[in-house]
């Protein structure tokens, strides 16, 4: 019995090192959200800011002013892109995580319960070998 406790014991250790290599890359991808997300914000408020003037303009100002324009368009779309991805990656992740946890918790519930039945066996075996002995013994 104690070889496939200890079988259940190092599946939940494998899988608390796969745990503690994903939470690693949880982190990692958790960073960069965080700085695309603040890089979204920042171009979203720059787009804003971009407000022609009321003031006389030429069209090589206009042409310039709708270039910016476009350029900052074109990268807050591609961080939103990146910034919704990071997002969907990181719930997977998380699901993932959730997932290795319930199977080591499993394997340790599993290894205890088997050690639990070893016991309680060794502990009946000793019980009936020890009343044995008494109904032997001479009086």
């Amino acid at each position: 019995m104690s070889r496939r406790a200890s079988i259940f014991d190092r599946l939940a250790l494998k899988e608390r090192v796969a745990i503690n290599q994903q939470m690693k890359s949880l982190g990692a991808l958790s960073n960069e959200f965080r700085q695309i997300d603040e890089m979204r914000q920042k171009l979203d408020e720059m787009a804003r800011e971009q407000a022609p003037g009321d003031g006389v303009q030429n069209a090589g100002s206009l042409r310039a002013a709708a270039q910016l324009n476009y350029q900052i368009r074109v990268q807050l779309e591609t961080a939103s892109n990146r910034s919704y991805h990071l997002a969907e990656e990181l719930r997977h992740m998380r699901q993932r995580i959730a997932q290795s946890d319930r199977r080591r918790e499993k394997s340790a519930n599993k290894a205890e319960a088997l050690r639990a039945k070893a016991r309680n066996d060794s502990d009946a075996k000793r019980e009936d070998d020890e009343a044995s002995r008494r109904r032997n013994q001479p009086r």
